[in-house]
């Protein structure tokens, strides 16, 4: 039979925290129509929970940075919003806006960590923040990999990594691969990347070894998972006005069979009360 596991990802929300207009190509040109809203995302993750119980949701970061709420209160409005929604990590871009020093603030406050393998403090050369981490569910143990948006050091400006370094994560990848294939014991190797698709899809066909990359940064909505020699790469829009699946079956440490959607987070959706 196998066993199932699904991975949920959110990537490049940029602080949109309500319903908003978004952006879509029809048959006639572009149209527009309401979309969004983390009230709206915490629905429709409960459906999902309920029909696949074994699961991982994933942020791919450009979530404490976008509309003026957000950037008002330095990422603090979303702190008590996305504690609720049961994430088990995340990695960065823009979150780093305010400094160094606030993103490490904010992660504090969350109940999950933010991975990221290629950021390092300048003076010491010591990594800033986790390179992976191993998370035990279905009876697998599935490692997560995280790189941060390279560019934070060398296009943004100079304030967002402010002694830090930071890498394309090529040195980085084949090195926590083999650490989570091998003494780690991991059944599936997970890729959280904020490095953009097709830099995503290049490391990942230098370096094979992951099954799975949950890409972020480029705003591709990604309709079925694209493949990069065996690894499945999805990513699932931005502005928070979509969220992708993706269930994947394993049988003795392979994937043999995926399904994935990508879901629009539409108006009929019911906001979640509480949140």
């Amino acid at each position: 039979m196998g066993t199932t596991l699904s991975f949920f990802q959110l990537n490049d929300v940029h602080g949109y925290l309500n319903l908003h207009q978004e952006l879509f190509y029809g048959p006639t040109g572009p149209e527009y129509r309401p979309c969004g809203g983390y009230a709206r995302i915490a629905t429709l993750l409960q459906q999902w929970r309920q029909q696949y119980p074994e699961n991982l949701l994933f942020d791919g970061g450009d979530t404490f940075h976008g509309t003026r709420p957000v950037v008002d209160t330095q990422g603090e409005i979303l702190v008590p919003i996305l504690n609720e929604l049961s994430v088990a990590g995340m990695t960065a871009h823009w979150d780093f806006a305010y400094g160094p020093n606030r993103l490490r603030q904010l992660v504090k406050q969350l109940n999950y960590p933010l991975l990221a393998a290629n950021v390092y403090e300048k003076a010491s050369g010591e990594l800033v923040y986790p390179q992976y981490q191993v998370y035990e569910t279905a009876g697998l143990r599935v490692g997560v990999i995280g790189l941060a948006c390279p560019i934070v050091d060398k296009t943004m400006p100079a304030h967002f990594g402010e002694g830090l370094r930071f890498t394309d994560g090529t040195a980085e990848l084949p090195r926590y691969v083999a650490e989570l294939r091998g003494p780690e014991r991991a059944d599936l190797v997970v890729l959280l990347s904020h490095c953009g698709f097709p830099q995503d899809v290049a490391l990942l066909q230098a370096h094979p070894g992951v099954d799975v990359c949950l890409s972020s940064h480029t705003h591709n909505r990604l309709y079925e998972p694209f493949r990069a020699g065996d690894c499945l790469v999805m990513q699932s829009g931005a502005h928070g006005s979509f969220v992708g699946r993706l269930t994947l079956t394993v049988e003795n440490g392979r994937v043999t069979a995926h399904d994935h959607e990508l879901r629009e987070v539409s108006a009929d959706l019911t906001p979640d009360p509480a949140l």
